[in-house]
């Protein structure tokens, strides 16, 4: 899911960049029209995105019980 956020994130921000200039990625030449708009909301998506997988790994590692430490046996008298 990292992955997917991190492209949306460089195809939205990178588009808003490319606005600017004469060049589009070629994914999202069709929506010419509407940048920077579209390119704000696809890059703001993948931040949801990143930030959604971030909080969602953390809860798996939280809900994991911790490993028992166990004692090895000592021997008696000692």
């Amino acid at each position: 899911m990292q992955r997917f956020a991190f492209l949306f994130i460089l195809l939205g921000f990178g588009s808003v960049a490319l606005t600017y200039t004469d060049r589009q990625f070629i994914l999202l030449m069709w929506a010419e029209d509407y940048q920077p708009v579209l390119g704000i909301v696809v890059g703001v998506l993948g931040v949801a995105m990143l930030v959604a997988g971030l909080v969602r790994d953390k809860k798996a590692a939280q809900a994991q019980p911790a490993p028992v430490a166990r004692q090895a046996p000592q021997e008696p008298g000692r």
